[in-house]
């Protein structure tokens, strides 16, 4: 038997609920798809939820022990199951608090557990535990299918564990390592190598080239990882050959400077990255996926296929959360425009935050890419061991940047690496999604004592 709806989604994360409830306000019928069954997406069940949660506790960590030095606090103690279970709590809290969502569109919304396949350009097979069933949508199909963690081709991998092992619900590790290893060199292996630093291990990063986050500006990324705790050990040039078990620990074998070396640990970490996973069928229609394997969209997230859309980290333009939801609001508006283009997604106002003690982030277009874009640019920057808040927390090292282009002063990127930079890039992104000027921007009277003023005063730097 064919069930109909007006818009099918294959997965049921935010890449895909956004959509769902602004089609349902509408007056459309839309059927998710999903494996889990739940609505939440990587992000919430192993990803950025969970492991911010822990982040947040590993801060509270490095603060704690920053001011001990004025004898008012004692010993730091970390009890990892409890972190994990906190953890756990908050998890278990947003799906309760996304059951009630979902209840609150009176059935304009339904989610049926499994895995979803497209039959034709209008039809979806959702594989069940019970058989498969068939969907017929009337009006457009939204692929939301994300990505999963992936391990490196080495000898041993099977001993490695993933970030899921971590950050999922009720994840398999809930002890704390004595000794940690992390293969990786992006954002994945910088933020756990932080947190678990705080918590008590020892831990060293095995980094396959010569820096971190070699696709991110390299400016950046360098203020970044000079502010990172010095007790992280960090070997880069050093591709893992291979893993082994050696009575209740693991031996990683890796390459050095030209000679063999191996080190030691408790646990260790495949932080080598992700790979997308689109549904299957998806060959049937035309769709085609690049050389990574991220299906192809344009900025309004359509596909070759006019009522056919893919959003969020399965078409590898903005893999972050808070993307794949404007992402997938820009689906739903296309499809009740009728498959037309009305809505399009500016890539460049998404920040990115790479979530280590310090954390940093950014956005838009920075001085590198101007240059090659051949944009002349005008620059401001701001030492934060200047800014109040910072001074208050002694966390002084940090810096922000703003990037204007010089032929009409409009903001156009601007990273901060130190306190508050979750929070304070999300003004500098608004700037740059206003169109707003440097001139503009000096009139912006930021809460004081926040980083966000010196915002304001980075503008004044150009235009006085």
């Amino acid at each position: 038997m064919m069930h109909e709806a007006n818009v099918i989604t294959i997965g049921a994360g935010g890449a895909s609920y956004p959509a769902a409830f602004l089609l349902a306000k509408a007056g459309y019928k839309v059927i998710m798809i999903d494996d889990k069954g739940v609505m939440s997406g990587n992000c919430l069940y192993e990803g950025c939820i969970p492991s911010k949660t822990m982040r947040e506790i590993a801060q509270l960590i490095v603060r704690k022990k920053r001011f001990e030095e004025f004898g008012v606090l004692g010993e730091v103690k970390v009890d990892y199951k409890r972190i994990v279970s906190h953890k756990d709590k908050v998890q278990e809290m947003r799906y309760k608090q996304h059951e009630e969502e979902l209840k609150e569109t009176n059935g304009m919304v339904e989610i049926v557990k499994g895995i979803g396949e497209i039959v034709d350009p209008t039809t979806v097979l959702a594989k069940t535990e019970n058989g498969n069933i068939e969907f017929k949508a009337k009006n457009g199909i939204i692929i939301g299918t994300g990505t999963v963690a992936v391990k490196p081709e080495i000898e041993g991998k099977e001993y490695c564990i993933t970030s899921d092992d971590i950050y999922k619900l009720h994840p398999t590790v809930q002890d704390l390592p004595d000794s940690f290893v992390i293969i990786g060199g992006g954002y994945i292996a910088l933020e756990t190598a932080s947190f678990f630093q705080a918590f008590g291990s020892k831990v060293t990063v095995l980094v396959r080239g010569h820096r971190f986050l070699r696709t991110m500006d390299e400016e950046f990324v360098s203020k970044l990882v000079s502010l990172l705790d010095p007790e992280i050990k960090v070997e880069y040039n050093s591709p893992v050959k291979r893993i082994e078990k050696v009575s209740n620990k693991f031996k990683v074998i890796y390459s050095g400077q030209g000679t063999e070396k191996e080190i030691e640990a408790d646990l260790v970490l495949c932080a080598t990255g992700r790979k997308p996973v689109p549904p299957k069928g998806i060959e049937k229609v035309g769709i085609p996926i690049n050389e990574k394997g991220y299906i192809i969209v344009d900025n309004s997230m359509q596909t070759n296929v006019p009522n056919i859309y893919a959003t969020g980290d399965v078409n590898g333009l903005k893999p972050l959360f808070h993307a794949a939801v404007r992402m997938s609001i820009a689906a739903a508006r296309n499809i009740l425009a009728g498959n037309k283009k009305v809505d399009y997604v500016y890539l460049d106002s998404i920040p990115t935050t790479v979530f280590s003690i310090p954390a940093g982030s950014i956005v838009g277009i920075t001085k590198d890419d101007a240059s090659k874009l051949g944009i002349p640019v005008l620059e401001a920057s701001y030492q934060l061991n200047k800014d109040s808040r910072a001074q208050a927390f002694g966390e002084l090292g940090g810096e922000i940047k703003l990037f204007f282009d010089k032929r009409n002063m409009k903001l156009i990127g601007g990273w901060i690496v130190g306190i508050d930079a979750g929070n304070v890039i999300n003004t500098i992104a608004l700037g740059i999604q206003m169109g707003i000027t440097a001139r503009e921007l000096t009139d912006f009277a930021g809460q004081h004592p926040m980083v966000e003023e010196e915002l304001g005063a980075m503008a004044r730097q150009i235009t006085f």
